[in-house]
């Protein structure tokens, strides 16, 4: 029996097309693995990076708060202590009360003889002699009972300086209550302006913002404010919202900040005062009369501050204020155009603007 002839009907050209195949398949196969690996790198390094900078953060973050509060720790000890030692005590004080004027600076030079060697001007009420020995550009002291503002004021010829340096000139964000570098004191001006910053903890002048609450005012509306040779109490009249400059309130600026001006000037700024403020405090304002203008910084709006507005008490008048008096307002408060929004209409767009003249 002869044997079938064996015929190889395998198709070579099938074979190399499928090697062809698998090859092709084992490349893509390839370069999808060297993909996945390059995206697990690059989402590592960028984990990584992405970690780095949130830690970097974390440290700069801890660094900058650590920092404020140290500062904030050694601003309010040093001050504490600094008070303490400037500040004539109550018992040296009543013997004071029964000596003359020559007694009383031979009883001083006794007890500080570190003021021998300062050039105190004349008329200086002992009650601040030590802080101006410590810093001759002490003008005066502010007091408001019940509340954290019990501090000496500064002037200096430049504005800014007190800005970021305390009452012993060393630099801190904190600043020091200053008066501006125009205020004159011998006599008062019209208008005294005093600045102090609002401190998160509470300190300097961050007090004053408690005055938007009308049973605030009512608790405390009485301000105490001397120089180094009268001493002066003086009633809120008003509490006002403004601007602090032209650029956050289209190119207007309230302008509190003046020293002086006419009669009929200081008169329709009276008038200004009474559309702004945020209640009445029942405490009359005559054109005759001295203001002491309160100014800090507050967050309503863009650029906003805080005024508290007083006027110094008169002679022969009591300094008690009849705080039943105070009420809100029937017309609406006046704030400055930066205030309103697409939800706020402003009733005083056409009002006209004030200007100082």
């Amino acid at each position: 029996m002869k044997k079938k002839k064996q015929t190889n009907d395998f198709d070579y050209r099938y074979f190399s097309g499928s090697e062809e195949t698998v090859y092709r398949n084992d490349e893509s196969k390839k370069l999808e693995i060297i993909k996945k690996h390059r995206a697990k790198k690059i989402k590592k390094i960028s984990f990584n990076v992405l970690s780095f900078v949130l830690v970097f953060a974390i440290v700069i973050s801890s660094l900058y708060i650590g920092k404020k509060g140290i500062e904030k720790f050694l601003v309010l000890k040093q001050e504490e202590k600094n008070h303490g030692l400037a500040m004539i005590p109550d018992d040296v004080k009543k013997d004071l009360e029964s000596m003359t004027e020559e007694e009383r600076w031979a009883y001083l030079y006794e007890m500080y003889p570190e003021l021998l060697d300062k050039k105190l001007p004349a008329g200086i009420l002992y009650d601040y002699v030590l802080y101006y020995a410590h810093n001759p550009d002490t003008i005066g002291y502010l007091r408001i009972d019940g509340t954290r503002i019990d501090t000496p004021v500064v002037q200096a010829d430049n504005d800014k300086y007190y800005m970021k340096h305390d009452f012993y000139g060393k630099p801190t964000s904190y600043g020091a209550v200053f008066a501006t570098h125009i205020a004159d004191f011998k006599p008062f001006d019209r208008n005294t302006l005093l600045y102090g910053h609002n401190m998160n903890d509470g300190s300097r002048f961050a007090a004053l913002l408690n005055y938007k609450s009308m049973d605030y005012f009512r608790k405390h509306p009485v301000i105490q404010f001397d120089t180094l040779f009268e001493k002066h109490d003086w009633k809120i009249y008003a509490v006002i919202m403004t601007n602090g400059s032209t650029a956050s309130n289209n190119g207007y600026f309230f302008d509190f900040t003046f020293d002086n001006c006419s009669d009929l000037c200081f008169e329709e700024y009276i008038k200004e005062i009474d559309k702004r403020k945020l209640y009445t405090t029942g405490v009359d304002l005559l054109p005759t009369d001295k203001l002491l203008t309160l100014c800090t910084c507050t967050y309503e709006f863009n650029d906003a501050r805080l005024i508290v507005i007083a006027r110094m008490v008169r002679d022969g008048e009591s300094s008690v204020v009849d705080t039943d008096l105070a009420e809100y307002k029937s017309s609406p408060v006046k704030y400055p155009d930066s205030y309103y929004d697409n939800a706020r209409n402003n009733p005083y767009k056409d009002d006209p603007k004030f200007y100082l003249y």
